[in-house]
């Protein structure tokens, strides 16, 4: 399967929520006070953080990896070229505190997942962390993670041609 498939398909599962999953998390935000907009914007940085790091895990750093990495960049620069937003600076600014995260064995003493949704809970409420999006946040991000890992894993990925 072509990197630039997988890409796309990546790219789709860390920006677009199901229905069901909208209508899910627009409740929690109402129960939990926090505002909607933010909660789903903060859940597309976690997101992208656990592809990254499946990516990584799965592929091991190297040319595949930076080929699948790039091509999910690639769709994400399209997409917000058309909406005026700043992407570049935006992704990596708000993906570096779930990286930090990852990186930092001294911040994962414990498990990476309460980690990871704390990060998250501090991202959606200014740095007050709530128990139930520290919950939701670890919960996504080693669902995703798990996911995306075993997809890689299982998938023969073409390298793209880069001769043109």
């Amino acid at each position: 399967m072509s990197v630039i498939r997988v890409a796309g398909a990546l790219s789709d599962a860390i920006c677009v929520l199901s229905e069901a999953e909208e209508r899910a998390l627009r409740e929690l935000s109402r129960t939990l006070g926090v505002d909607w907009a933010r909660l789903q914007s903060e859940l597309v940085f976690l997101r992208a953080s656990a592809v990254d790091l499946a990516a990584v895990t799965a592929l091991g750093d190297g040319p595949l990896c930076d080929d699948l990495r790039h091509g999910i960049r690639d769709r994400w620069q399209r997409l917000a070229g058309r909406s005026g937003v700043d992407f570049e600076g935006e992704i990596d600014e708000r993906t570096a505190p779930y990286g930090q995260v990852v990186s930092d064995p001294q911040k994962t003493s414990g498990s990476l997942r309460d980690a990871v949704g704390f990060v998250f809970s501090q991202c959606c409420t200014d740095g007050d962390p709530n128990a139930d999006l520290v919950h939701l946040g670890g919960a996504m991000f080693a669902a995703l993670y798990d996911e995306v890992y075993q997809l890689l894993e299982a998938i023969d990925l073409a390298p793209t041609d880069t001769r043109a």
